[in-house]
């Protein structure tokens, strides 16, 4: 299994929390070194958000250590 691959299967296993909340997390661009991911429903700037990028950031140095550019959109 790829890194992308692995990192979209740990989404997967996210989304039932996420969708209860009103949240997501998507993956909108990929391409290395860099990876654009969409947060959803998440409150501005709160300590919550802050935990799911470092998360993110955690997960792809772990599975795709070529993604060192990791951007995320807020909506």
């Amino acid at each position: 299994m790829s890194g992308r691959e692995q990192i979209d299967a740990k989404l997967l296993q996210l989304k039932p929390v996420l969708d209860s909340a009103g949240r997501g997390i998507e993956i909108v661009s990929w391409e290395s070194p860099k990876a654009t991911i969409k947060l959803t429903g998440f409150c501005g700037g709160c300590g919550c958000v802050s935990s799911y990028m470092d998360g993110m950031r955690d997960l792809l140095a772990e599975y795709c250590p070529e993604m060192t550019d990791v951007q995320f959109i807020e909506s």
